[in-house]
């Protein structure tokens, strides 16, 4: 054997590893890069994108998402969807506001008594969770696809808003709650100003102090939990294996319906807690809270690098995702385009991010 004809094992290995890290990782490659493209484009085009204001509205704004996103990935890593969402947080949301404002109505919201804003905070967070467990019980006995089964739910949970809202907005929600809602007690510092810093020459002037609103801290406790749940639980580790291949989770002694339920109970969870942000949020219960939100989520989640058919998926990768959907209806309003165009934008995000989830499964073969 000649020494052009010798192959050099370590010099194999070395190329093979790096394709394989690349297959790993190319969906958080290709998350990233969108991402960086796009903060450059909406910069370029417009300077007021990355101020301080817009970046605190724009936390402020995707939080009922980030929240919703992070229980659909762990319901679509088990090989299931949830269309419902977006219901769930409307319903949700016209029951704390209906329980806290109309149920016991008073003169002024700050002379309503504690028990009636607890049990309107605590009430609305059973309302996911059994939309949930209903549609995960049909979903796994009767072998119906969660995508039928969900869209039934979002018409009863739609049409149970309009019941108990009565089609009107629920103003005046108690003054505790939307000091919640709207406050902003933390300031932290983001890598923002490009321009500053290239007048200046000072990495300091690099940083500007954005105000946090509070319930972004309820996005981030969202994902430390969820994250550890996937990550460091045999729990976790059951929905991968459900999400991956149900028939050999089942030989293998795991529950396989029993994980898809409760897979259903915590998106029906985090939904309802998105509904209880939203109305802290804003203050009020509009009928068609959180209408379309469903489709966002699902679009951030695929973007975030989490597989259509299940089994595969990071749950803080699903941070990018949403950030890229946040980003892109953010700019649409900073450049004054019709409203009416934004559907069309969203539309296009989850085709783009059908196609490039395609993409990426052909990558890893």
């Amino acid at each position: 054997m000649t020494d052009a004809t010798r192959t050099d094992p370590a010099g194999s290995k070395e190329p093979g590893r790096l394709l394989s890290t690349v297959r790993r990782s190319y969906s958080l490659i290709q998350a990233l890069a969108v991402l960086v493209i796009l903060i450059v484009i909406m910069q370029s085009v417009n300077e007021r994108f990355l101020s301080p204001v817009n970046v605190s509205n724009l936390l402020g704004q995707m939080t009922m998402m980030l929240i919703v996103a992070a229980g659909m990935t762990i319901v679509m890593i088990s090989g299931e969807f949830d269309v419902s969402v977006g219901s769930v947080v409307g319903l949700s949301a016209a029951v704390g506001g209906w329980i806290m404002v109309r149920w016991m109505p008073v003169e002024t919201s700050a002379d309503q008594v504690w028990w009636v804003i607890t049990l309107g905070l605590i009430t609305p967070l059973l309302v996911g969770p059994l939309f949930g467990l209903m549609a995960g019980l049909v979903v796994t006995k009767a072998r119906i696809p969660s995508f039928i089964v969900t869209l039934g739910t979002l018409m009863m949970a739609r049409s149970l808003t309009l019941v108990v809202t009565r089609g009107q907005p629920i103003p005046d929600i108690p003054d505790i709650l939307r000091s919640f809602g709207q406050g902003r007690l933390v300031h932290l510092p983001f890598p923002f100003n490009f321009s500053g810093m290239a007048k200046s020459g000072s990495i300091a002037d690099l940083f500007v102090w954005v105000q946090i609103q509070n319930i972004v801290w309820v996005a981030v406790v969202v994902y430390a939990v969820g994250w550890f749940v996937l990550e460091r639980t045999t729990f976790g580790k059951k929905v991968y294996a459900v999400g991956s291949n149900r028939t050999v989770a089942v030989l293998s002694g795991i529950r396989a319906d029993r994980i898809k339920i409760l897979c259903m109970m915590i998106v029906g969870f985090t939904a309802s807690l998105a509904g209880l942000v939203s109305l802290s949020r804003l203050g009020a219960v509009s009928p068609n809270t959180g209408e379309g939100l469903e489709f966002e989520v699902i679009a951030a989640v695929v973007i975030g690098g989490t597989s259509l058919y299940g089994g595969q998926g990071r749950i803080l990768r699903t941070i990018i995702g949403v950030i890229i959907i946040a980003l892109t209806r953010n700019f649409l309003n900073l450049a004054r385009i019709e409203i009416f165009w934004q559907g069309f934008a969203t539309g296009t995000i989850i085709l783009a991010a059908v196609l490039l989830e395609a993409l990426q499964r052909r990558i890893s073969r």
